[in-house]
């Protein structure tokens, strides 16, 4: 006999995604049907069914019954009264706000006058991509398909039962395949959706009931679910609806033999593809050599196609509105600048190969100056969340993998990767990395990391909360499957486990207690392993740091993650914009805290490195070099630039930098022995590589992107946008047009390295509002760091103007032959 129980939903923001995992979680443990009936909308949820219960839009104090029927209802009902009554209510979240959209980008000057559509977006996947546009449509069913009469509805759901299972096992036999990485999770959210019971449910009662064919049902439970998963706070559900139109169009394509619900999107010349949203299933089916770009209007970094896009390292923009038809017509997706521009102009097209060869010299120049970096000293590792990420940061030169965030595997998803799932992911970071090491953390959430399947209540200091190593005890099987994974899959490479947000040597000697265990029953089930595995830890609080004498007995190394550690170091928060001045690396109480650190571990033959955005700012890079560090390790993208660094530093001049910068008695100070140092290794004011030979400029803003790009390529900025936004400051005040053919642009700007004078020699004459009409030929562009005062910016101008009144300077500038010989007459003049 079935037992109910009346309530009303304690949760401000109703059940959506987290209350409902969580409500999910508990309601599959027991075999009784377990229904829950919204009074107000009259819908009923299987309380097993996390698509069913945001369905049923339970709101805030909703009349609502729990109804339990089967062989352990008194056993079922007791435990979830319990539940609603005290940690259902812990379950909610703050309602997610609502984007106003993109804001408008500032546009270069090059680009502001190419009268081209701006489309704004939200950056998801960085880079700029160059093609046609293809418009892919979404889910369509043909009208004759859903719209077929049914004879015997009892057949027809039979058959699409057959159906059912055919792609149920067809996901099955793909995941035995597919190894691991995002496909493999791809593949398992897809056949979980097969098995929830409310979409069967929803299939079922369309066909049995509506009479509707196989097409219809299918048609009408993909609408359905769009719809309530659209409206949904959660932007994992809402962007779960993408995975729920892939299985709807597996099933057409199994039930009628030809693939149905979706356009055909073929390329076949490089391509921009534009939609409102692409499912994962429609991403992989695209010709990944021709796809240069995404724009789409749905979808956020969630999503299984973005984080596809992120793997194969796709330009994309998510949230762009008001996209008119543009097939076949050019397009950039800017996902740097936050635009999909198109129809792409002359101008435009002129704008993006400038960048195209900018992106282009600067990766030849880091790819040729990385492989100068000589061996020994500073090891530069990378960062990495998923394995794809590996290839990337070993073509890059990484050293090793210092930090392997393994959460991304755990998030996005309903339930824990299992051992198998987990360990294909580790074995083929592994293989990527050649016999290089390969350091994986194990799971860090909690905090403001929640996965909906731990329930973890809501913290009011979550960082400072129960998170990371702190969950581990609770959560014990899920740590020993992430163990055993890891060990298994150490066999394959040079694995090293490292724990996060440890702070004892309790729980050091806990960690070490439970990998042994796992160890000896991999041992005794036949596994292959290596019995030598380091196990180490984060030092990211300061009881790690003031334990370090003590943990290095228990544990092999250490890793500093300067994010968590800096924060706690000086009490600020690290996303407060009001403590931004006290959340700086360069504060010297936390270089002092630094330097025990590395002392201590090095004390007792401990290897000590660092992750974190610290390691990634490569004006800190001899700092770091010089502190003993035996390792640093950023993202992917930065590895070239770092290692291209390193190959210029002298090891004894970095190690007195970081002694120097000890002494300092406030963060301006050490900042500004950091810029000092960078300065005085500076190259010359000018060199060859700074004299562009006829180069191609039809305008005077293509001229000074032309200037600024050549400093970004040889290394003088890193921000050639900020030292072209500089000189124009300057320009929209008075024309630098010198006369006689020449112009003088110039900035003062901290984004500049080191001071710079770039030259160039057009290969045609350009208008330039010169004080004396004429079209200017030659180009001497001055950048200097604001810092080095205005005194050195006046000096080294007044100089270049009073030479270019000389007639015969500039004859002689005019008739050199080569830039070779043009930069060593204006150096010589220059420095005389």
């Amino acid at each position: 006999m079935a037992i109910e129980k009346q309530f009303a939903c304690p949760l401000p923001h109703g059940i959506h995604a987290r209350p409902a995992s969580a409500l999910e979680e508990v309601a599959r443990g027991f075999a009784a049907d377990i229904i829950i009936v919204n009074h107000r909308t009259r819908r009923a949820a299987d309380a097993k069914s996390i698509l069913a219960l945001v369905g049923a839009d339970i709101r805030h104090l909703d009349a609502c019954s729990l109804t339990c029927s089967g062989p352990d209802e008194q056993q079922a009902m007791a435990f979830l009264s319990n539940f609603l009554e005290n940690q259902f209510p812990l379950c909610d979240q703050p309602t997610a706000t609502v984007s106003p959209g993109p804001p408008e980008p500032t546009l270069p000057p090059c680009l502001a006058g190419a009268e081209c559509s701006i489309y704004p977006g939200a950056r998801a996947v960085g880079g700029i991509g160059l093609g046609r546009v293809v418009q892919a449509g979404g889910f369509r069913v043909p009208l004759a398909l859903t719209e077929a009469s049914v004879a015997d509805p009892a057949e027809e759901w039979h058959n699409l039962l057959g159906v059912l299972g055919k792609v149920q096992a067809s996901y099955e036999n793909r995941l035995a395949q597919a190894g691991s990485g995002i496909e493999f999770n791809l593949l398992k959210v897809h056949r979980a959706i097969t098995r929830d019971a409310e979409f069967r449910r929803q299939l079922q009662i369309a066909v049995r009931e509506r009479h509707r064919s196989a097409a219809g049902a299918i048609a009408d439970t993909e609408a359905r679910f769009t719809r309530d998963l659209g409206a949904s706070e959660s932007p994992l559900l809402r962007d779960r609806a993408l995975d729920i139109q892939d299985v709807c169009r597996e099933l057409l394509r199994q039930r009628y033999g030809i693939e149905l619900g979706v356009e055909s999107v073929e390329l076949t010349v490089d391509s921009i593809v534009v939609a409102e949203s692409l499912t994962p299933g429609q991403f992989l089916g695209l010709n990944r050599m021709f796809l240069k770009g995404l724009a789409l209007t749905e979808g956020g970094n969630a999503s299984h196609t973005v984080i596809l896009a992120r793997s194969f390292n796709v330009p994309t923009l998510v949230g762009v509105r008001n996209l008119p038809t543009l097939h076949a017509a050019e397009a950039a997706v800017d996902a740097d600048l936050g635009a999909l521009i198109a129809p792409l102009t002359p101008p435009a097209l002129r704008y993006y190969e400038m960048e195209r060869r900018r992106l282009d010299e600067r990766s030849a120049r880091l790819r040729e100056m990385s492989q100068k970096a000589g061996e020994g000293g500073l090891r530069i590792e990378a960062n990495i969340a998923i394995p794809e990420e590996a290839a990337q940061a070993f073509a890059a030169g990484a050293d090793g993998v210092g930090l392997f965030r393994t959460e991304m595997i755990f998030l996005g998803r309903l339930s824990p990767p299992d051992e198998q799932e987990q360990f294909e992911c580790y074995r083929q970071a592994l293989n990527a990395a050649a016999g290089k090491p390969v350091v994986i953390r194990t799971l860090d959430v909690g905090g403001d990391k929640l996965l909906p399947y731990l329930n973890l209540a809501s913290e009011s200091n979550p960082l400072l909360g129960y998170r990371a190593m702190r969950i581990y005890r609770e959560f014990e099987a899920i740590f020993r499957t992430q163990l055993r994974a890891l060990i298994r899959a150490s066999a394959f490479g040079r694995l090293k486990i490292m724990i996060p947000l440890l702070a004892t040597v309790e729980e050091a000697r806990w960690v070490k207690k439970t990998v042994a265990q796992e160890q000896k029953a991999c041992a005794d089930a036949g596994l292959d392993f290596d019995q030598t595995m380091p196990v180490g830890a984060m030092i990211e609080v300061p009881a790690a740091a003031l334990s370090l004498e003590h943990l290095s007995k228990e544990l092999d190394f250490f890793s500093i993650g300067s994010n968590d550690l800096l924060q706690y170091i000086m009490g600020a928060d690290r996303g407060s914009r009001r403590l931004q001045s006290l959340y700086q690396p360069t504060q010297p109480a936390f270089l002092r805290a630094l330097h025990q650190i590395i002392d201590a571990c090095h004390r007792g033959d401990g290897k000590i490195s660092l992750c974190g955005e610290m390691g990634g700012e490569i004006r800190l890079l001899p700092l770091l070099a010089g502190s003993g560090l035996d390792a640093i390790s950023a993202s992917a993208p930065l590895i070239a630039g770092l290692r291209a660094e390193w190959a210029g530093l002298d090891l004894p001049e970095c190690r007195q930098l970081w002694m120097e910068a000890l002494d300092c008695r406030t963060e301006e100070e050490v900042a500004a022995r950091v810029a000092q140092f960078s300065a005085n290794r500076a190259a010359p004011l000018l060199d060859v590589e700074l004299v562009l030979w006829n180069p191609d400029a039809a305008t005077k803003e293509e001229a000074i992107k032309l200037a600024a790009d050549r400093l970004f390529v040889m290394g003088r900025t890193d921000s050639p946008r900020a030292v072209e936004e500089a000189i124009w400051q300057r320009e929209r005040q008075s024309s630098t047009g010198f006369g006689n053919g020449f112009a003088i642009p110039h900035c003062k700007t901290n984004a500049m390295r080191g001071n710079s004078v770039v030259v160039l020699k057009l290969a045609a004459p350009i208008p330039w509002d010169a004080i004396d009409g004429r079209p200017v030929q030659f180009v001497v562009l001055l950048a200097i760091r604001e810092t080095d005062g205005a005194v050195n910016h006046l000096k080294i101008l007044a100089r270049l103007a009073r030479l270019l009144t000389d007639d015969e300077f500039r004859a002689r500038l005019e008739g050199e032959a080569s830039a070779g010989s043009l930069c060593d007459f204006l150096r010589a003049r220059l420095d005389g």
